[in-house]
């Protein structure tokens, strides 16, 4: 097997300049480097059960050598592609040609920006003199502030990245004609956090922080762990990688308030809202299938502590929802709102997350339109403007009697299935309305 990469000069002319790397017997081939313009790599592939701890060695640190050379010769032709098209076009080459995720491709066409102001870190990279994490870390010191490219590059080739961090830090330091102040600034207004859901339903949580705020939260994330350590015996203790994951969950949604006299405190819930739903059967007058807004089930015993911490917010509804009727004002309240979260479950044209969504008049408020259930669906702010500068509608599809849009090319669904009454209604939980209303009452 033959991996090979070819440069600018040997393409135009078809040659194969390459840097030989013998299959070896025993030591993983070896890596002959020539740094020049027909420079170029391959590694051919041997059968590393039978090489010897020495050539295994030498086997990984050929492949290193050529992934760093393949990684200069990627950003060096992605800096030439930008800047014959764009970076669009770039992007949508590198999803398409290399089948890399969006996030990947725009990463490396920022390292090919970053590197094309830095000469001596893009020749040190395509000589394999320093890595692509390397050459990433002075890339981002050079855009953050001032930095002697050259002796930088000189430290890189002899320190490990987290050695470079830190030497890179401390050079900026130097350079710098204040006190940190502009550096700090710029940390702070670099700051970004995201929390997205994976393929398997589980949530990643990633954020950036300032040093001074990150310091303050590893602070309080350590003794969250430690302590979590110390209230647990050797053969319950959780695993170092779990106790931190629950300290940040309890740090995210739990408090400490005082009590007042006494002068002790108290861990109490965070003043989040968490919207479940049940199903009530009026006939058993009991509920069944908790579940989260989304859709995803609930276990009982999860169902059970959550109805013990949360704040109440009280509403019984049926499948429609045409009880709730809260006067004529623009804006939905929290219980008017949670109750189209709990209908929609996301935007009803492209079913985004709820917390991207906004309460949407059917009939116009201008015009004389209610805010209420059966006026209003959640919608997100592009499905929105598709409807007030593009004329799509929102209708209540005939068959599943769910609201949805209609884009103006589309004809309205005829209706294929008689309705048939819903079996259950359904419960905004916390708790059962104690003094149900009678027939006269309006909800």
């Amino acid at each position: 097997m033959r991996f090979e990469a070819l440069t600018r000069d040997n393409i135009g002319s078809g040659g194969s300049a390459a840097v030989a790397g013998g299959s070896g017997s025993g030591l993983g081939g070896q890596a002959i480097a020539e740094n020049g313009p027909g420079s170029g790599v391959h590694v051919d592939g041997v059968d590393v059960a039978g090489l010897n701890d020495a050539g295994l060695d030498a086997r990984l640190r050929l492949i290193g050598d050529a992934h760093n050379r393949l990684d200069g010769f990627l950003v060096e032709a992605v800096a030439e592609k930008k800047r014959r098209s764009s970076a669009f076009d770039t992007a949508d080459t590198l999803r398409r040609g290399l089948r890399q995720s969006g996030r990947k491709a725009r990463s490396v066409i920022r390292d090919a920006e970053q590197l094309e102001a830095l000469p001596a870190a893009r020749e040190a990279l395509l000589g394999s003199r320093i890595t692509s994490e390397h050459a990433r870390i002075l890339g981002n010191a050079a855009k953050a502030g001032p930095m002697d490219e050259q002796e930088m590059v000189a430290a890189a080739e002899t320190q490990t990245p987290e050695q470079l961090r830190r030497t890179v830090r401390e050079h900026q330091d130097e350079l710098s004609d204040d006190d940190g102040s502009k550096r700090l600034e710029r940390q702070q207004k670099a700051r970004t956090a995201s929390f997205t859901e994976q393929d398997d339903g589980m949530w990643c949580l990633h954020a950036l922080f300032d040093p001074i705020t990150g310091q303050r939260i590893r602070a309080a994330l350590n003794h969250k762990t430690d302590m979590a350590w110390y209230a647990s015996n050797g053969r319950e203790r959780q695993t170092a990688r779990h106790r931190r994951a629950d300290a940040i969950a309890e740090l995210l949604t739990r408090n400490i308030q005082n009590t007042g006299g006494d002068g002790g405190a108290v861990e109490c819930s965070q003043p989040t809202s968490l919207l479940i739903l049940a199903d009530y059967d009026v006939v058993d007058q009991k509920l069944g299938r908790p579940r989260l807004s989304d859709g995803t089930p609930l276990p009982a015993e999860e169902f059970r502590k959550l109805a013990c911490d949360a704040e109440i917010l009280t509403g019984i509804f049926n499948s429609d929802l045409q009880c709730l009727s809260l006067g004529r004002q623009r804006h939905p309240s929290p219980q008017l709102k949670a109750t189209l979260i709990a209908r929609d479950q996301g935007c009803i044209g492209c079913a985004k997350q709820p917390e991207w969504c906004v309460s949407h008049h059917i009939k116009h408020w201008d015009h004389g339109g209610p805010t209420q259930a059966d006026n209003l669906v959640t919608i997100c702010q592009d499905c929105h403007h598709k409807v007030h500068h593009r004329d799509w509608t929102v209708e209540k599809h005939p068959d599943t009697r769910r609201y949805y849009l209609r884009p103006p090319w589309q004809q309205p669904p005829k209706p294929t299935t008689k309705n048939k009454p819903h079996k259950h209604d359904r419960l905004l939980l916390r708790p059962i309305l104690r003094n149900p209303p009678t027939p006269t009452q309006k909800c």
